[in-house]
């Protein structure tokens, strides 16, 4: 669902008619507000990482994406907000060489700098940026990639989509303030009413796996190959 397509289902749900405000209107630049406010609560759910906002550094439009001479530093994408597994370098010519850096804690740093262990650490903040610093050299015109965790997008533009997987719980808190504003408490707890089933429903299609498939919580030895079947 696009932004323009959220303001037309939020005007059919509040007015019922067709004069939907356009981006030019006051009206629209409110409800993007109350659909950007639903998208923050979405995002930052209570003990909730949606599938829909892990990516990769390769499928994101910023962050650098080569090694460069002896640079040990490089920035991340500006979404970022936490790094969700091993850095990957790779040659892009050669699927067999790459190498797996572990990531330290910052904390850690001071003792692992200058004896070439291959592993890197995250530095910076929301202010000035996210940087990556490697702690031994890799290889010079070697790609970057690294799984992440971003910050959902904030729409905007009228055709920006929305990430959630059911767009229809912004329309309904967007909804519940506009009624709220009015001073109509019963349509407004009517509304909120319907988002948080949209959000509750969110939550469940989350945590599913595909049918067929386990859904144990697995150990260490598992992911790494070192326990399961056959041992």
């Amino acid at each position: 669902m696009t932004l323009t397509q959220a303001q037309t289902a939020l005007h059919n749900l509040y007015i019922g008619d067709n004069d939907v405000p356009t981006a030019s209107d006051d009206d629209w630049a409110v409800r993007t507000e109350f659909i950007k406010m639903a998208v923050n609560m979405w995002e930052n759910e209570k003990g909730v990482l949606w599938n829909e906002l892990w990516t990769t550094r390769v499928a994101a439009a910023t962050g650098d994406a080569t090694i460069v001479g002896s640079d040990l530093v490089y920035a991340t994408p500006t979404n970022l907000r936490f790094l969700g597994g091993f850095i990957r370098t790779y040659n892009v010519n050669t699927t067999t060489q790459q190498s797996y850096w572990a990531i330290a804690s910052p904390s850690e740093a001071e003792l692992f700098k200058n004896i070439g262990r291959q592993s890197a650490y995250l530095t910076g903040n929301k202010s000035t940026g996210f940087f990556i610093e490697f702690f031994s050299q890799p290889t010079v015109d070697d790609t970057i990639d690294y799984p992440y965790y971003k910050e959902a997008t904030a729409p905007s533009s009228g055709s920006d989509v929305l990430e959630m997987s059911d767009p229809y719980f912004a329309v309904y808190m967007a909804l519940s303030k506009l009624h709220e504003q009015d001073g109509d408490g019963d349509r407004a707890t009517v509304a909120l009413t319907m988002a948080e089933q949209k959000l509750a429903a969110m939550r469940t299609l989350n945590a599913m796996v595909p049918n067929y498939q386990a859904n144990p919580i697995p150990t260490t030895d598992v992911l790494l190959g070192r326990e399961g079947f056959g041992y």
